[in-house]
């Protein structure tokens, strides 16, 4: 059975939509791509396989990414992107549980999502704002956002004292699901890393995991760097289909 790319906008969010026609669908992913790229060539090897596994699958442009493409992103320095970030990961999460309520619920009232390095990072946060998620999977991410933000600010050489102003160090923890666990829900969750990371570092992620997991969380390291091989696909597919 063929599957069916349809692009729409929802809520005046540009989304991609892969089901197959005339399918009963197993259950809804939403898929979420990663920094500066679009929802058509950030995971699309994700969504494909699962619209074809039977899956009704949903990707949408992060905010100011894709087809909302929006400064900093379109001639912003380096600085200037990475300083956008953290509000591209709420917005992100907040249209991505919108959508759902206005254009899914009714067929499907819980769903899935995976989410890519920032993509992620979204799903984290937006398991912290919706009691609705059934399996969490975050790829090459982390729930850290502070140690992640301070890491990558000082691979640019930026001064860190400077850089974290008392506004952002409270924005970011406003947001960083490591500091709202309480407020996480999913059903299950599958946590992928790789261990020559050095975009995310797995560190961080790994003692997270060591640190809270429970019967529902699993994790698996991969011999990568910030890259979604193989096996890691094979993975998350199984894991979904579980």
């Amino acid at each position: 059975m063929r599957v069916i790319l349809q692009s729409r906008f929802i809520e005046q969010i540009p989304v991609l939509e892969y089901y197959q026609e005339q399918s009963t669908h197993k259950g809804l992913v939403f898929i979420q791509h990663g920094y500066e790229s679009t929802k058509e060539y950030g995971s699309d090897y994700l969504a494909l396989t699962l619209a074809r596994k039977g899956y009704f699958v949903v990707a949408i442009d992060a905010y100011k990414h894709g087809e909302r493409i929006a400064e900093p992103y379109i001639s912003g320095t380096a600085q200037d992107r990475l300083d956008e970030a953290f509000i591209v990961v709420k917005r992100t999460a907040l249209d991505i549980i919108r959508i759902h309520h206005n254009a899914y619920r009714k067929l499907f009232p819980t769903f899935d999502i995976i989410g890519v390095s920032l993509g992620g990072m979204i799903a984290y946060y937006l398991a912290t704002k919706t009691t609705h998620v059934r399996k969490l999977v975050p790829v090459i991410s982390t729930p850290d956002f502070h140690t992640l933000a301070r890491y990558t600010v000082g691979a640019t050489g930026l001064n860190l004292d400077a850089y974290f102003t008392k506004d952002k160090v409270d924005f970011i923890e406003s947001i960083n699901p490591i500091s709202r666990l309480h407020k996480m829900h999913y059903e299950s969750m599958f946590i992928a890393c790789g261990s020559h990371d050095q975009v995310v570092p797995m560190e961080p992620t790994k003692q997270f995991y060591e640190t809270h997991k429970n019967a529902r969380m699993t994790m698996t390291v991969y011999d990568t760097d910030h890259n979604v091989p193989r096996d890691m696909q094979l993975d998350i597919f199984s894991f979904i289909e579980q």
